[in-house]
C-alpha cells in the first residue's frame, strides 16, 4: 500500500511536466505567396519565367523543441502568355526550428508531395461560326512535388507572429508544362503551446 501511495505521489508531482511533453505545441501560418516558375518547352528544358500569385498556409506540430511536422498546401494561377495557369501544391515533412533567439524563430524544412497543374489556352485564331465560340484547350496533370527552404518568423506579441519571409526550392515536373521555380511566402503565424 505504501509502494502504491509513493508512486501515486510521484506521478502526481510529475503530471504537469509529463503533459507538457504529451502535449503537441503548434503553429498555424497563412499568407500571400508568390512563384517564379519557369516553363518548359518541347525543345528546351529552359523555356521563358513568368510569376504566379496566390496563398500559402500550413500547420506545424512540434514534439521536440528543434524538430516539428509540418503540412503546406499552397495555390497560384495568373495568365502568363495568354493562357490561365493555376497549380495547387500538398507537401509534408521535417521542420527544423531554431528557438534560443529571443522574438525570432527561424527555420528549415524539406518536404515532398503532389502538385496539381491546369492550363487553360483559348485559340485566338481559331475560326468561329455564328453562335458557336471554339472551346479552350486544357491541359492538366499531377505530378511529385519537392521543396527545400525555409524562413524568419518574428514575434508580435502573444500568440501573433509575423513570418517575415519564407523561401522554397519547388520541383515538379508536370508535362509538358514546367515547373523549377522559387515559391516566396509571407503573412501571419499563430504559435499556441510555447512554439
Amino acid at each position: 500500500m505504501r509502494k502504491l501511495m509513493v508512486a501515486g505521489l510521484l506521478l502526481f508531482g510529475l503530471a504537469p511536466a509529463l503533459r507538457a511533453q504529451l502535449i503537441p505545441r503548434v503553429a498555424l501560418f497563412g499568407g500571400y505567396t508568390l512563384v517564379r516558375a519557369q516553363q518548359n518547352t518541347p525543345s528546351s528544358s529552359t523555356g521563358p519565367s513568368f510569376n504566379l500569385n496566390g496563398w500559402d498556409a500550413s500547420v506545424e506540430g512540434g514534439f521536440a523543441p528543434w524538430l516539428g511536422i509540418v503540412a503546406d498546401v499552397s495555390r497560384q494561377y495568373g495568365s502568363p502568355f495568354g493562357y490561365q495557369e493555376a497549380q495547387t501544391t500538398a507537401l509534408f515533412g521535417p521542420q527544423i526550428s531554431i528557438h534560443g533567439i529571443p522574438r525570432v524563430i527561424p527555420f528549415a524544412h524539406a518536404l515532398v508531395g503532389v502538385v496539381h497543374g491546369t492550363n487553360r489556352f483559348t485559340v485566338p485564331a481559331c475560326i468561329q461560326v455564328i453562335g458557336v465560340t471554339c472551346p479552350p484547350i486544357i491541359t492538366t496533370g499531377n505530378a511529385l512535388a519537392t521543396a527545400l527552404g525555409g524562413g524568419l518568423d518574428v514575434k508580435i506579441f502573444g500568440p501573433l507572429w509575423v513570418r517575415a519571409i519564407q523561401a522554397d526550392w519547388l520541383r515538379a515536373h508536370l508535362n509538358p508544362d514546367h515547373h523549377t521555380h522559387l515559391r516566396i511566402s509571407t503573412g501571419i503565424v499563430l504559435r499556441f503551446g510555447g512554439l
